[in-house]
């Protein structure tokens, strides 16, 4: 069977196949407002002045974030999850 480039196939209009999509809808490190540990450490620590005991990296629904663990002056352990893109925090 005889088969055409996929522009001429397609009247010389370039269609983006799934590969395209998926790249296309990946951000760059550049797109974050927090970029790393450490800078998601400083946040926190100047936010809630607190005691920061780890900062871990993870998604959720497919979105970056940081999720810091911290010790308060009052003793008790509690969360803050900082969204990497927006740079967004909340405590929990």
């Amino acid at each position: 069977m005889f088969c055409l480039p996929e522009a001429a196939a397609n009247n010389g209009v370039n269609i983006p196949n799934d590969r395209t999509l998926v790249a296309s809808n990946k951000r760059s490190k550049q797109d974050y407002k927090v970029k790393s540990r450490k800078q998601a450490t400083q946040m926190v620590k100047k936010a809630y002045r607190a005691k920061v005991l780890s900062v871990q990296s993870a998604k959720v629904s497919g979105n970056p974030i940081y999720k810091a663990k911290l010790l308060g002056k009052d003793g008790i352990v509690f969360y803050v999850y900082i969204d990497a893109v927006s740079g967004q925090m909340s405590r929990r």
